[in-house]
């Protein structure tokens, strides 16, 4: 998903948007390129990240589900 789409999602579940977690998230994708979601897209990583910070630890899996949603609907583009 873009960013754009992510911080929407954000906006309609959690009440406001959080680019700094969609950006760490998808960090990797400068030198990964699509391959970049077996970095810091899985639920511990993420856990490990933002474990003080309910708000954006919902945010990062929010991102994960939303990412693996559009993978499944792409047809499995993206898949690890």
């Amino acid at each position: 998903m873009k960013h754009r789409e992510h911080r929407a999602l954000d906006r309609l579940l959690l009440g406001r948007e959080y680019e700094d977690v969609h950006a760490w998230m998808d960090e990797p994708a400068k030198w990964l390129g699509p391959r970049h979601r077996v970095l810091r897209h899985s639920p511990i990583e993420v856990l490990m990240k933002y474990h003080d910070d309910p708000a954006r630890l919902a945010s990062a899996l929010l991102h994960i589900l939303a990412d693996k949603a559009d993978s499944k609907i792409k047809g499995g583009r993206g898949k690890r």
